[in-house]
């Protein structure tokens, strides 16, 4: 059993003069439809009483017509007119497309500020829709839309055309659309966007405003200004040169400046980026537990969509504005890796090494010496680190006085050596 949607949509064309049909036999007979559209969208009878007293009340004077053109405006009697002379020029090439909108009984009333809502259609909806029908330019488009409340059932008569050829075709040139149906897809876009901005104050928009608010705080953990920066972990040595790795792997390869993850080509670098990212985020808890409320918040908006195309009866769901958000967090986090790394490339490892210890040393207030001697007997650090010579060099930096340890510290090494 399916529900009674939300809004619906009924929609038909009348065809170019070039694209004449069985029905539209004459050029007479598109004329008198596409002049006809205009007196018939601005009739003031088709306006009830009550709503004349929401709106300004100008509407039916001389001035302010019942129909509203691309900047959210009625129009007057004079810009109607010119509009015509416009449209019989244009139907020459292009179809004009017709659409009526139409709501359940008391729908729109009770969820909208109706003159706000004329004016989303104007400025934001109507734009993506055209966009989403493969118009590539809304600037080269003309359209007009009028509230009929003449019926139980609120609706919108919408009509739009080419002003010049705006379609891309196979061979990638612009042309006129001559196909005069729109597909079931594009008008599913229209229905759910309508249904989005009658209903985003409730849900969507505290929605939006969590799920970026939890996106910057993520962000905060790569921003080098940030208290929580997670890529200057001293503390984690394997961590540091892999880091330092990726540093050198940028430096061969003769990237400079500013970074950008998705133009690095080398399978190596993006491999290595991914197992930075990957093991920085295994070692925090708190960036894990951000992350999971983060992808919380994206399930949230995801179920929102959701419930939208439902209540359209509409099997598309549209997960783009979440994948978007998921992909700019995740781009920001590989970004700020490959930038580090590039920037760390200019820091010998010795110098890195002796950070490691002195920050460790001040924090447990040990020996330099067996701070380190103690990080390095533990058996998987002391595999997966073979960088001997140059932790031995750094500790003969970080202080003098350990030079009787130095013995002690090379037996640390004595196995990786003979394998080798």
């Amino acid at each position: 059993m399916t529900n009674i949607p939300n809004v619906v949509i009924m929609n038909k064309f009348t065809p170019s003069y070039k694209n004449l049909n069985s029905y539209y036999k004459t050029k007479e007979k598109v004329y008198n439809s596409t002049m006809n559209m205009f007196d018939y969208y601005a009739d003031i009878k088709k306006k009830a009483f009550f709503m004349l007293d929401y709106f300004s009340g100008k509407i039916g004077k001389e001035k302010e017509m019942n129909i509203m053109f691309e900047n959210g405006e009625y129009a007057t009697k004079s810009e109607i007119e010119k509009r015509k002379k416009q449209y019989s020029k244009y139907i020459e090439n292009s179809n004009i497309y017709k659409l009526v909108i139409s709501f359940p009984e008391n729908y729109l009333e009770q969820n909208v500020d109706i003159k706000k809502f004329e004016k989303d259609l104007a400025k934001h909806i109507i734009p993506m829709f055209l966009k989403k029908c493969g118009f590539e330019d809304v600037k080269k488009m003309s359209y007009q839309f009028s509230l009929h409340t003449n019926t139980e059932h609120l609706h919108f008569h919408l009509s739009f055309a080419e002003k010049e050829p705006n379609t891309r075709g196979y061979d990638k040139k612009l042309k006129y659309r001559f196909k005069g149906e729109l597909t079931q897809e594009e008008l599913s876009f229209l229905k759910n966007e309508i249904e989005h901005f009658i209903e985003k104050e409730k849900v969507f928009t505290p929605l939006l405003k969590e799920t970026n608010e939890e996106i910057e705080l993520l962000k905060s953990f790569f921003n080098p200004k940030d208290k929580n920066y997670l890529l200057n972990n001293k503390n984690d040595i394997i961590l540091e040169e892999k880091i330092m790795k990726l540093g050198d792997m940028l430096s061969t390869r003769d990237y400079q400046g500013r970074i950008k993850y998705n133009s690095i080509k080398d399978k190596d670098i993006l491999k290595l980026t991914k197992e930075i990212k990957n093991e920085i985020f295994n070692n925090s808890s708190i960036l894990k537990e951000e992350y999971k409320n983060f992808k919380n918040k994206l399930e949230e908006m995801n179920e929102y969509f959701k419930n939208i195309s439902l209540n359209n009866n509409i099997d598309y769901i549209d997960n783009t504005l979440s994948k978007n958000k998921e992909k700019y967090i995740n781009n920001y986090i590989l970004n700020s890796i490959v930038n580090h790394a590039n920037y760390k490339r200019k820091i010998t490892e010795e110098e890195v090494i002796q950070n490691i210890v002195k920050q460790n040393y001040k924090q447990n207030k040990n020996n330099r010496y067996s701070v380190l001697l103690s990080f390095l007997s533990n058996k998987s650090n002391k595999t997966r680190f073979k960088n001997s010579y140059k932790i031995r060099q750094a500790v003969k930096n970080i202080n003098d006085e350990l030079e009787e340890a130095q013995k002690e510290f090379d037996k640390l090494f004595i196995t990786n050596e003979v394998n080798n």
